[in-house]
């Protein structure tokens, strides 16, 4: 039975192979009557409904070493979203370092530029925002990778912020902070300053926030910055004791704020009493940890039996050779600039995966992998989402539903937007993409729902295995 697939799949290959690279029209029914009628593989195609509705995720791990998320703004449609960020900040030292004594602080600020921002109303570019720094009680570090709920234990609840901090969204977040806390700093005895790792454990990080929009009112601003190159500035008066006889000198230490350690982005939404399991005529997309078009695995599962089972199909027989799933969408007009502002780039299904520790967290489905996939990318000009899920599609014929039951978080799917990132080897010209669930950017987006005419599906191109002697 196998040799003989393989045979038949290697023949489809060759066939295909030079179909494709050739520009002349080809027979490709050439041969076909001398192939006997149990080694045919007859290629069919289906169209399936696909089952969604609006779920949030689970939670959301937000652990990384370079973009922080900072603001919060109110919607008709989902109401108020805060996003808040703690990140380490360490003393950077290869030496021993001489801070003399006596050390009175002058002043101490921090700096963090900003990489790009999303309004939901062009008006608001320049909104007043008020900031907060708070003193955590804890490093960030992967023991939140899993658990990214901020706890009221985790972080002292007196600002440490000179209060009246405004951010009105230019390129550089300039905060000045207590002088108590400077000098807190300050008092770090030489083996803390001497070890960036032990500085760190003593002082732990920062957590900051930002206020909401004033009840009753729609919009706001969330802004990313990037906590490499972000740094804290300590400026103060000492006594040198290199040498004797020496007056007391001003310097100023630098901190590095996020750079080669973790930031954690923490969200809030008020969006959840919004989840439905019914079908509707429109599914409501939510970016980073809020709503999420989801695809419930024995729901998906009954739908593909109801069309196995119809035509008489062996579950175990059916060959996947492509699953595209499409999720189309309307708008209310045709602004590209609406489009390109609340619709992400991408829609792509993400599912629990387990790591070595047996702990889950979401990941796209490997089919991302597959060449020539789309990666769930939006075609703005067609208003639709299209990916490539063979493989789970294959998976989820052949086993059986209590299979899917007792395993669902391999097979549910919440359709998220997902970065690609691509490396390159120094020492060669290979470059390697990998993807993985977009946790730094927020977009509003409404598709076709189950119910619309205009509904989302899943176009399946498959044959049958015949494996009679």
């Amino acid at each position: 039975m196998h040799s003989r697939f393989r045979a038949v799949a290697l023949s489809i290959t060759i066939s295909l192979a030079f179909a494709a690279s050739s520009c002349i029209d080809v027979d490709n029914t050439l041969g076909v009557n001398n192939i006997p009628d149990d080694y045919a593989l007859n290629l069919q195609t289906v169209t399936l409904r696909l089952p969604l509705q609006t779920k949030m995720l689970d939670s959301m791990q937000s652990l990384n070493t370079s973009t922080a998320v900072l603001g919060a703004f109110r919607t008709d449609e989902f109401g108020l979203t805060t996003h808040s960020f703690a990140t380490n900040f360490y003393h950077y030292s290869t030496k021993s370092v001489n801070l003399g004594t006596n050390r009175k602080i002058k002043h101490i600020y921090l700096t963090m530029q900003k990489s790009s921002s999303l309004i939901l109303d062009a008006s608001q570019d320049g909104l007043p925002q008020n900031i907060h720094v708070y003193h955590m009680n804890r490093v960030v570090d992967t023991t939140y990778k899993y658990n990214s709920d901020l706890k009221s234990s985790d972080y002292d609840h007196t600002p440490i912020d000179t209060g009246g901090v405004i951010y009105t969204g230019g390129d550089t977040l300039r905060l000045y902070l207590k002088n108590s806390f400077g000098q807190k700093i300050l008092n770090a005895t030489q083996k803390e300053l001497d070890s960036s790792s032990v500085f760190m454990d003593k002082f732990k990080a920062l957590l900051f926030t930002c206020d909401a929009p004033e009840e009753g009112t729609t919009g706001g601003r969330l802004n990313l910055f990037s906590t490499t190159g972000a740094y804290i500035y300590v400026t103060f008066n000492f006594q040198p004791t290199w040498d004797s006889g020496l007056a007391r000198k001003d310097t100023t230490i630098v901190l590095p704020l996020g750079d080669n350690t973790y930031t954690l982005n923490f969200s809030t939404y008020s969006s959840k009493t919004q989840e439905k399991a019914e079908p509707q005529e429109y599914v409501t997309v939510e970016g980073l940890g809020g709503l999420k078009a989801y695809t419930d695995p024995l729901k998906l599962k009954d739908v593909l039996n109801e069309w196995m089972s119809g035509n008489g199909y062996d579950p175990k027989k059916v060959i996947i050779c492509k699953a595209t799933y499409k999720l189309p969408f309307i708008t209310n007009d045709a602004n590209v600039t609406f489009i390109n502002r609340c619709f992400p780039s991408s829609l792509y299904p993400n599912c629990k995966d387990k790591d070595t520790s047996n702990t889950y967290f979401y990941a796209p489905l490997e089919d991302i992998y597959s060449s020539s996939n789309t990666a769930g990318a939006v075609n703005r000009s067609l208003s639709c989402y299209a990916g490539d899920i063979s493989s789970q599609i294959q998976k989820m014929c052949n086993k059986d539903r209590s299979e899917i039951a007792a395993n669902w978080k391999k097979y549910a799917m919440w359709f998220s937007s997902v970065l690609e990132n691509t490396t390159s080897n120094y020492y060669s010209t290979s470059t390697t993409t990998s993807y993985s669930l977009d946790r730094a950017s927020y977009s509003i987006a409404k598709l076709n729902g189950p119910l619309h005419a205009n509904y989302p599906t899943i176009e399946i191109v498959f044959a049958l295995m015949n494996d009679e002697d």
